[in-house]
């Protein structure tokens, strides 16, 4: 499936998840979870032998909103990427420390200038040691495009981990 087809129906599902999940609220009842635990996510990543989309975001970022709400939360609410991916998000404004891969205390801002991270929202692709499995993205562009990306993205990561040709991966089971 290429990435403008992919993402137009990520962002079909975005839309009518949202809409339906939402009860008249306008807020999705699933949220994007933080972690200030690096080496958990990364031992989790290794049982499941899924990659981490660990997401750099901030409280006054619209385009952070914007990621969480058009692609993140459909993308949990939908269930399809379960077995595909681990998302988790660090907010840049509330979380001052981390602990990292190697389990150890690292302050946000050092963790942000070691993977080169500069403007939110940046999303990484990352294994279980917390190196980049796959391209990271910066920003957002075009919803129905950036859907495609993320999916690349993610197969590309998932290939790298367990091997195999990308688009025929085996499903955990």
């Amino acid at each position: 499936m290429n990435n403008i087809v992919s993402g137009t129906l990520l962002a079909l599902m975005a839309f009518t998840l949202v809409a339906h999940a939402s009860n008249g609220t306008g807020k999705s009842p699933v949220q994007v979870a933080s972690s200030n635990n690096l080496a958990q996510l990364g031992h989790q990543s290794q049982q499941e032998r899924l990659p981490v989309l660990l997401v750099f975001s901030a409280d006054h970022c619209p385009y952070c909103e914007l990621l969480e709400t058009e692609i993140l939360k459909p993308m949990l609410l939908s269930g399809q990427y379960e077995q595909k991916v681990i998302i988790r998000k660090i907010d840049t404004d509330a979380a001052s420390e981390v602990h990292d891969f190697d389990g150890q205390k690292i302050s946000v801002q050092d963790l942000m200038s070691r993977y080169k991270v500069f403007v939110t929202p940046t999303m990484l692709f990352l294994g279980p040691d917390g190196k980049e499995l796959s391209e990271r993205l910066v920003g957002i562009n075009t919803v129905e495009m950036f859907g495609g990306l993320v999916d690349d993205a993610i197969e590309v990561s998932l290939h790298k981990l367990r091997g195999g040709n990308p688009g025929k991966l085996a499903s955990r089971q």
